[in-house]
């Protein structure tokens, strides 16, 4: 017992060990680890919240340079345009190193599950609906008419890519008057989804001058559109004020319209306004084709050249296609045709307008979405 009692006098204490020093290295082999397990997906959903607490910070950062600049009298700018002017350089520091350039169109074309398979699951989304874009105002040295080109786009999580809303080349511009201010919209050519991740709109629109070095900024905007927020739709910049008219669409599936003529002809004299709305309201009304100066632009089966096609339709609503004809010279009544229809998740829907002794079948195809 004492002998005991005297070993354990004797024993040395044991040292507690100090923890392994974590060097960066390490942790630097940690973070590539954890990233390597996460899902495209999941990769995609942190850089782009990476990328819009950036956008948050740029714009505010822009917002106190603005401030501090208040004394010269500069011209009202908003957020989206200062932000603009950084997108670029901030979009290739996110996504370059995935594969996405800048200039890339959509790779997902629409109606995409319409047919869908079964080892895919597409389900319905919200999504955001552009009405119009219209140049309210003008300033500087800018004087009606204007002869604009450039792009409109969207970008959402589906592929990162820009699904093209408004696109002219330097060599086919679009002439806009102040009566006449709306661009004319082709796109988008699918449906454009909000969710968690920023949903954003680019909006780079110039003035054609007498020389390509003479052109003129026209609006540089990007405004960012996430589930839950409904940013203004008026935005000055330095020579314009621009106008953009959207929706935000719950729980919504895509609707791709087309429209051919199964009898009769289109009345002589009438110009042919097609339009869908999903909406009691007017202004959610959505442009599919103005044919202005009377006629229309049909092929030899009949089928009718819509402008814009893709439609975005809440499935606890319904789907109104409408078909007017208004006469281009006075002394005729105008005549309208509309149809509604259901919302479906997948299929096609059929039905019939006619206006005067012109019949004409509507075909939608309906398609959920998917993540890719």
């Amino acid at each position: 017992m004492q002998a005991t009692k005297r070993n354990q006098r004797n024993r040395t204490p044991v040292k507690p060990q100090k923890p392994a020093r974590v060097t960066s290295e390490m942790r630097i082999a940690q973070g590539v680890s954890m990233i390597r397990k996460l899902t495209p997906e999941e990769r995609a959903r942190i850089i782009a919240h990476s990328m819009a607490e950036k956008s948050a910070d740029e714009a505010a950062e822009a917002k106190d340079e603005d401030g501090d600049d208040d004394e010269e009298a500069a011209p009202a700018q908003c957020e989206e345009e200062s932000f603009a002017a950084k997108f670029h350089s901030l979009w290739n520091r996110f996504y370059a190193r995935c594969g996405v350039t800048f200039d890339q169109t959509t790779s997902i074309p629409a109606m995409c599950h319409t047919n869908p398979s079964s080892d895919r699951s597409a389900e319905a989304m919200d999504t955001l609906q552009i009405m119009s874009v219209k140049v309210t105002s003008i300033g500087g040295d800018l004087h009606w008419p204007l002869q604009v080109f450039g792009i409109v786009a969207a970008r959402d999580y589906l592929d990162r890519k820009r699904n093209i809303v408004f696109h002219r080349p330097r060599n086919d511009c679009q002439t806009i008057t102040q009566d006449d201010c709306c661009l004319a919209l082709t796109g988008p050519t699918r449906a454009i989804v909000v969710s968690y991740d920023p949903t954003y709109v680019e909006v780079s629109l110039k003035v054609k001058g007498a020389t390509q070095s003479e052109d003129k900024d026209l609006s540089s905007l990007v405004v960012v559109f996430k589930d839950g927020s409904c940013p203004q739709g008026v935005y000055p910049s330095r020579l314009s004020t621009l106008e953009i008219k959207y929706g935000h669409i719950y729980r919504s599936v895509e609707a791709t319209v087309f429209i051919r003529i199964i009898g009769g002809s289109w009345p002589d004299g009438f110009r042919g306004v097609f339009s869908a709305t999903s909406s009691s309201d007017d202004n959610m009304k959505f442009m599919l084709l103005d044919s202005e100066d009377g006629g229309l632009p049909v092929d030899a089966n009949g089928v009718i050249a819509l402008t814009r096609r893709v439609v975005s339709v809440g499935l606890e609503r319904s789907l109104k296609v409408s078909a007017m004809a208004f006469p281009v010279n006075e002394g005729h009544a105008a005549e309208t045709s509309e149809a509604v229809l259901k919302p479906r998740r997948a299929g096609v829907s059929l039905v019939n307008l006619c206006v005067g002794s012109c019949s004409m079948e509507v075909r939608v195809a309906w398609s959920c979405f998917c993540e890719c």
